[in-house]
């Protein structure tokens, strides 16, 4: 069976209809998070404190006034901190209506949740009590040559909602890793039950083994690579290794199925290219919630463990300082302030001097 032009057309329709939905939820969020001048200048306010690398914390006391001053709600002033600090996209909001339809989705989502929790246990065993992320982390110092530094974050500081939309923020890979898993095991000779539930068992083992190393590296340590003159955070670094590789798998995976899909499933329930689109949504906004799950089950429970855990690791093994890094006046300084384990004594606070922030 060949897909007809009319039937890649309307499947096309429906792997858009998220984007349609994102628009206008995108456009509520700026709304939201403020407009208005008052905003506009309580959000130059921060920017200027983060564009200088300085954590919010310093600035703490000073931006709480500033937004008295323009009668700023605390709520309001929490958002637009959190818009900046860990800004939504479009990919956030293709998500969002999964939230919604959560009563229909929400069964499937929970017998997977329920092998989830204790495989990402599992894997916590192995990556961080058995140090075997630190071990990774010694071979990409060893094969790099980077050395392993701390910097503070630049939301040490923020307003409580910033946990909110950092989860939020997380939500994507989490989501379009069910996504992938879900594609490539359709190259597999599989029937429509076996595809879902070896999906659902690749699933499961990476959103755990990624989940972990997200959570323990979501810290102040940052590898510096002094040949290219180049500071990457141990969460970023992560982040860059999985985005493209998920983002291009995915333009790939859905292209071939849509264009092949017929050629290579024949007498399949995924051969019809309109089925497979609707089966695409349906495995995102599942994959959506069990994301949340993974941030109410995991991410809020385990993660700071997790984090504390990785860093103490890092510090036996290098002893790492912990650096300031700054702009002033369009010059860059990055100034040594104390051993990152005294800095881990202190609760990951410090007192800013004002000869931190001098030229």
């Amino acid at each position: 069976m060949v897909a007809t032009s009319e039937a890649l057309l309307t499947s096309v329709l429906i792997l858009l209809s998220p984007v349609f939905l994102a628009l206008p939820l995108s456009l509520g969020w700026r709304w939201w998070v403020g407009t208005e001048p008052e905003h506009e200048h309580y959000r130059e306010k921060v920017r200027r404190v983060l564009d200088a690398g300085i954590p919010l914390r310093r600035y703490r006391v000073e931006l709480d006034a500033e937004a008295r001053r323009f009668l700023i709600d605390p709520e309001r002033q929490s958002r637009i901190e959190s818009d900046l600090l860990h800004p939504l996209r479009m990919q956030h909001f293709l998500l969002l209506p999964g939230l919604i339809v959560w009563p229909l989705l929400g069964f499937f989502a929970a017998i997977i949740a329920i092998f989830l929790m204790p495989v990402l246990r599992t894997i916590e065993w192995v990556l961080i009590d058995k140090r075997a992320l630190a071990l990774l982390a010694k071979l990409i110092q060893g094969n790099t040559r980077w050395e392993i530094i701390g910097i503070p974050r630049l939301d040490d500081g923020a307003k409580e909602l910033d946990r909110i939309l950092a989860s939020v923020h997380r939500l994507p890979i989490t989501v379009f890793l069910g996504l992938f898993a879900y594609l490539v095991v359709l190259y597999l000779p599989l029937d429509a039950r076996g595809v879902l539930m070896l999906s659902g068992v690749v699933y499961i083992a990476l959103v755990s083994f990624i989940s972990v190393i997200r959570a323990a590296t979501s810290n102040a340590l940052v590898f510096a690579d002094p040949t290219k003159r180049r500071l990457t955070p141990m969460d970023t670094f992560v982040e860059d290794a999985l985005g493209p590789l998920v983002g291009v798998g995915l333009v790939f995976l859905l292209t071939r199925q849509l264009l092949y899909g017929s050629q290579l499933r024949t007498n399949d329930l995924f051969a019809d290219p309109v089925l497979f689109s609707l089966s695409v949504l349906l495995v995102l906004y599942t994959a959506t919630i069990i994301g949340v799950t993974v941030e109410l089950g995991f991410f809020r429970s385990r993660a700071v463990s997790v984090r504390k855990a990785f860093q103490k690791q890092m510090v036996e093994d290098y002893d790492p300082t912990l650096y300031l890094f700054t702009r002033n006046l369009g010059s860059l300084r990055i100034s040594p302030l104390m051993p990152l384990s005294e800095w881990l004594e202190r609760g990951e606070v410090f007192e800013f001097d004002s000869d931190d922030f001098s030229d």
